[in-house]
């Protein structure tokens, strides 16, 4: 169910920066997983017609997905697009509805910042082990890092949506050009 003052609101400047930001954060998801696709076309006619596919390849599409999937988070939290549970609240009223939606949001946020804190904690524990994949030698931590930007920023909407800043629709003209 989509927050009712958000609706009824402009979005402010801090609202359409952290929006923007997710948009970024999507399209990087976007060619994360662009690439993996590539890697993975590239490796399987290699492995077809040459019996040569890219060494270490699933740890590749391993650790490319896992980054992918945290910079969607951002984008999916800015446009309210986790799935909703609206049955016990089809009687409720408006500001029931908001109370509840503020609520769900300051509790995703406390989830999604804990994951970013804990995934830099794992990040640089593994940093400092020296830890690599398998086959490829690449070191662990990377993959880590890459993923703690976008749970951060989707925590940070996620707070900034808790405390009732309005965020743009996608088909809001005052952010067209960044979808």
């Amino acid at each position: 169910m989509n927050n009712i003052r958000a609706e009824q609101e402009e979005a402010g400047p801090l609202g359409a920066a952290l929006y923007r930001l997710a948009v970024m954060l999507a399209y990087c998801g976007g060619v994360v997983v662009a690439a993996v696709g590539v890697m993975s076309a590239i490796s399987i006619v290699g492995r077809t017609f040459w019996s040569k596919p890219i060494l270490g390849d699933f740890e590749l599409v391993e650790i490319g997905i896992a980054v992918a999937g945290s910079l969607f988070l951002a984008y999916c939290q800015a446009t309210r697009g986790h799935i909703v549970v609206d049955f016990f609240t089809l009687k409720a009223g408006p500001r029931t509805i908001d109370w509840l939606d503020r609520f769900g949001a300051l509790l995703m946020a406390a989830v999604l910042l804990v994951v970013a804190w804990r995934t830099t904690v794992g990040c640089l524990d593994i940093a400092r082990s020296g830890e690599t994949s398998m086959l490829m030698g690449l070191p662990i931590w990377i993959g880590y890092a890459a993923a703690v930007p976008g749970v951060a920023i989707a925590g940070l909407i996620a707070l900034a949506q808790a405390a009732g800043i309005a965020f743009p629709k996608p088909d809001d003209e005052s952010v067209a050009g960044y979808e």
